[in-house]
């Protein structure tokens, strides 16, 4: 679970987001932070199922980021954290450093759809937190097996009824999508 010190550097990315909100910079000057309570739960589920093949798909400057990785901390597991913002990634790491839980990250720096063919064997947990317009695509090139769990945030804040549609529509997955922070649908592998 996440340690006080963990909270209070998630708290503190958290302000400045938000400030870089309320001061209405360029998209591409925001850091798009998962949302705290967000990451509690995030933490919560990984270490609680066990996971120990983590992978987040947007990790951006490192909320998301410190929760897997004191899941990962927990169960004894590793997190690869993908980001496409070099700089972001960067801030993550050495956030992370400081947190004695970089050990627990492999950082990938590039774009997702790159580097998920190349992963061998499955993942047992993954979150997905980047461009909205590649969440299916992303989720269809997951190598998971029976009982991975997969978070998307966002789904209620952006309307994403046809990622939903989209997960919900196979055989093999029980989804549900949570008002936690600005939504997550939570997606598990049956078989």
């Amino acid at each position: 679970m996440l340690s006080e010190k963990e909270r209070a550097e998630i708290g503190r990315l958290w302000a400045r987001k938000l400030e870089q909100d309320e001061r209405k910079l360029p998209q591409s000057q925001r850091h798009r932070n998962l949302e705290p309570a967000s990451a509690e739960f995030i933490c919560a589920l990984a270490a609680g199922t066990g996971a120990r093949r983590l992978l987040e798909i947007g990790g951006s400057s490192g909320i998301s980021t410190i929760a897997l990785a004191a899941a990962a901390r927990e169960t004894g597991g590793r997190l690869t954290s993908i980001e496409i913002e070099p700089s972001r990634q960067e801030e993550a790491r050495e956030t992370l450093r400081r947190h004695d839980l970089a050990h627990y990250v492999e950082f990938i720096s590039g774009d997702a759809g790159g580097f998920l063919p190349s992963l061998t064997g499955l993942i047992d947990f993954a979150l997905i937190d980047c461009e909205k317009d590649d969440y299916i695509r992303f989720f269809d090139m997951l190598p998971v097996g029976r009982g991975a769990i997969v978070v998307a945030d966002n789904i209620l804040s952006h309307n994403l009824h046809a990622y939903v549609a989209h997960v919900r529509s196979r055989g093999s997955t029980r989804s549900i999508t949570l008002p936690i922070g600005k939504g997550l649908e939570v997606t598990v592998y049956a078989g």
